[in-house]
């Protein structure tokens, strides 16, 4: 799209509101949606500071009656405004929280979504103005909104804000957190996953500065209380609220290391792999030594210890599932399957038993008789004396080989006949089931046979009653007949 250059004159205002109107109405069809939406972009990148506002109230104009493409692409047009122009918009920056905060209550996860992009997107842009006045509006939303659409919304924007801030107002965080904290006991809260998450966020911005010890007291309790929860969802990010805890409060979080790895202990087999994974992720974490806690959040601000945790997590999971499956395999194994590898163990110890031998008859070989030398004939007593050590040392250790070696075959040959045997019941168990499905058919047929016979003899009968009724009421009438006449 070419680019649009906007004046701040009245008939340019009024030219850019009503182009605005229009494309947020092709927004709704499908054939014009990515015509309307590419020229929404456009006038975004192309506005002035004196057409911030009119553009913004525009998005505010649309209302949950439109279709969900509109709604969507009015909360994105805040990310491409924040994007594009960044610390000019600080004066409209509460505007745009009120804007994605209207969209909060939205069903469609997609928007809820976009409003989440957006929160990350002014955060991260408009740094000119205090973070509090984009957190202030989400925590009140998050206390006190009773939908649960709302709820999500506002822990997922909640969440995403104060993790892509640099300097989140620490005191702010500080003085919400036993706010947040006592909504995961309140009923009339639903978005526990997403209530989970965003205090595991705000742990991670307060970072252990000014940590109270009173706030962990009640908040690691009813944290671990969701390990144990219905929803994977939930168990999951309890885990990662546990994991944040570990990282961020290296001198509180000593004082409850027993407890939380006992817990993680009895909940590190959970059925879902996610969950398993990150269970694993964080024992691993509260397991570390204090000198180590440093380094592991340091690597994970960097994104480096998620990697490695997770990759410590799958081999732990790995192992794991491979003992399951060698005890399952233990099980499950037939006599055949047993003797096979006895086989294989018989076999191997044979090769080994040779090579054995092997190696002793070249020691002996290289201790009597030098190298490159060649056994004189001599008659002397010594060296008949030398051969004949050497011959019966051959012939002891010829005599061993081939004596274990009688063995190794003497115990093949068992193991084949057995297997050849269990081969033959297996054949017999096949045969006498074959017959056994032969004889049920049969019966089945003759039993159909039987039955039809009986159908036929009932129908026989039953005819041969109709006649006769008919023949005796048809002899009572004419005796009658006859006997008036």
């Amino acid at each position: 799209m070419p680019s649009v250059q906007i004046r701040s004159s009245p008939a340019t205002v009024t030219d850019l509101k009503q182009r605005v109107i229009a494309c947020l109405n092709r927004l709704s069809d499908r054939d014009t949606l990515a015509l309307a939406a590419a020229e929404l972009d456009s006038i975004a990148l192309n506005l002035t500071p004196e057409t911030f506002s009119l553009f913004i109230n525009c998005l505010q104009s649309t209302d949950s009656s439109a279709k969900s493409p509109v709604r969507k692409h009015c909360v994105s047009l805040l990310s491409v405004l924040s994007r594009s122009h960044g610390d000019i918009l600080a004066p409209h920056l509460s505007k745009m929280v009120s804007t994605v905060l209207r969209r909060l209550r939205d069903p469609d996860s997609s928007v809820r979504a976009a409003c989440a992009a957006a929160s990350v997107d002014m955060t991260t842009s408009i740094t000119g103005s205090p973070f509090s006045i984009l957190a202030g509006p989400m925590i009140e939303t998050l206390i006190h909104d009773c939908d649960p659409n709302a709820q999500i919304g506002a822990a997922v924007c909640l969440a995403a804000a104060v993790d892509a801030a640099d300097e989140p107002d620490v005191e702010q965080l500080q003085k919400a957190l036993p706010k947040i904290g006592k909504l995961l006991k309140s009923e009339g809260f639903k978005a526990k996953p997403e209530l989970l998450g965003a205090i595991g966020s705000i742990i991670g911005a307060i970072n252990g500065r000014n940590s109270d010890k009173a706030v962990l007291d009640w908040l690691l309790p009813n944290v671990s209380e969701f390990l144990s929860s219905n929803d994977w969802h939930a168990r999951k990010a309890a885990a990662e609220t546990m994991a944040r805890v570990a990282m961020a409060e290296q001198e509180l979080a000593p004082l409850y290391k027993k407890a939380c790895v006992d817990i993680l202990e009895s909940r590190r087999f959970d059925k879902v792999k996610l969950v398993r994974e990150t269970m694993n992720r964080t024992l691993s974490l509260w397991k570390q030594p204090e000198s180590d806690s440093t380094e592991s959040s340091k690597l994970a601000s960097s994104g480096l210890s998620a990697t490695e945790s997770s990759s410590f997590s799958k081999s732990a999971s790995s192992a794991t599932s491979k003992r399951s499956n060698n005890t399952l395999k233990g099980k499950d194994t037939n006599s055949s399957a047993t003797l096979s590898s006895k086989l294989k163990d018989v076999e191997e110890k044979d090769s080994k038993e040779a090579v054995e031998t092997k190696e002793k008859q070249n020691r002996a070989k290289r201790v009597l008789f030098p190298a490159k030398q060649k056994p004189s004939k001599v008659n002397d007593n010594g060296s008949n004396q030398s051969q004949v050590v050497v011959q019966s040392s051959d012939e002891d250790s010829s005599e061993g080989s081939s004596s274990c070696q009688r063995k190794n075959a003497e115990e093949l040959s068992l193991i084949r006949s057995q297997i050849t045997q269990i081969e033959k019941q297996q054949n017999s168990l096949l045969d006498l089931f074959q017959r056994f499905m032969e004889s049920s058919q049969n019966g089945m047929q003759s039993l159909e046979k039987r039955v039809r016979g009986l159908e036929t003899s009932l129908s026989v009968i039953s005819t041969d009653l109709l006649v006769s009724r008919t023949i005796t009421q048809n002899g009572n009438h004419k005796r009658n007949s006859c006997l008036q006449n």
